[in-house]
């Protein structure tokens, strides 16, 4: 009789362990509770690309609030880290049904979503405002600042007390949260690279070759000499100026006189004709 008693509490209490491991691990999919809507396919879908459906399903209680496909436009051409930001905001990690959210005791409540655990958020960054307004409705907004905030639209998927599902108009979009990255939009637009300055030139920034004649004589005034050969390079009109009267006593040191082809091969006849 002992053994009876001790053999079917040893197996009740297995099964209450095997439940309730079965429970922590599987209490909902939040992928398979979006996919008969197909007016959030495309919320769904950015939950699987995040990763954050996984998160949320470790979860034992949450409350997602979701967008419709159009309203997830606005952030369709941002990178995956600032749309998985974003989306983390929308996770809220304690159960709110519509009904509560109607029925606040104060008529307002700050509750905190699982940006907050990222360890990216300062401040009032993982944090949300929520309100019931005088019209009956009620509107949710990001604590860390003003800006246009979303209202609830309707219950989607409630299982007090792990899990609810609430849509709002539109998505919450904190623009120090979407402004961080961005490479996205800019996915990744990084800012160009600073441009140093243009460095200058090798002509610009050689010093000038020293002149050989540190007295260049000016081409209209040198007096004529016999040459032995032409120069390299010189201007015909050199040898067409006769040097000024007042030059032609000078004693100072100048660069011999420069002869064009013409002078040369006009010496050359000369020297010719005397050898005749």
């Amino acid at each position: 009789m002992y053994c009876l008693v001790s053999s079917a509490t040893s197996l009740l209490l297995s099964s209450s362990f095997l439940m309730i491991i079965l429970s922590s691990t599987s209490a909902f999919n939040i992928t398979q509770i979006l996919t008969p809507f197909p007016e959030f396919r495309t919320y769904n879908d950015y939950l699987i690309q995040t990763n954050l459906a996984d998160q949320i399903n470790n979860r034992q209680v949450i409350t997602v609030l979701v967008v419709d496909n159009g309203a997830m436009s606005t952030i369709a051409k941002r990178s995956m880290d600032v749309i998985k930001k974003v989306l983390s905001l929308h996770v809220v990690l304690d159960y709110y049904d519509v009904q509560k959210l109607l029925h606040l005791p104060n008529r307002s409540v700050t509750l905190t979503t699982m940006f907050q655990t990222t360890g990216e958020a300062t401040g009032l960054q993982g944090f949300l405002n929520v309100t019931v307004v005088g019209t009956g409705g009620v509107s949710i907004a990001w604590a860390a600042g003003s800006g246009v905030g979303a209202n609830v639209v309707k219950a989607v998927v409630s299982q007090p007390y792990n899990i609810s599902v609430v849509q709002i108009s539109t998505l919450i979009m904190p623009s120090t949260i979407v402004n961080t990255n961005s490479s996205s939009n800019s996915s990744s637009s990084s800012p160009p690279p600073s441009q140093s300055p243009p460095s200058p030139s090798p002509a610009a920034s050689q010093s000038p070759t020293p002149n050989p004649n540190p007295n260049p004589p000016s081409r209209a005034k040198p007096p004529r000499k016999a040459a032995s050969g032409p120069s390299n390079a010189i201007s015909p009109s050199a040898d067409q100026n006769p040097p000024a009267d007042g030059h032609k006593d000078s004693d100072k040191s100048y660069a011999p006189p420069k002869f064009t082809t013409v002078d040369f091969a006009s010496v050359v006849i000369m020297i010719m004709m005397l050898c005749l």
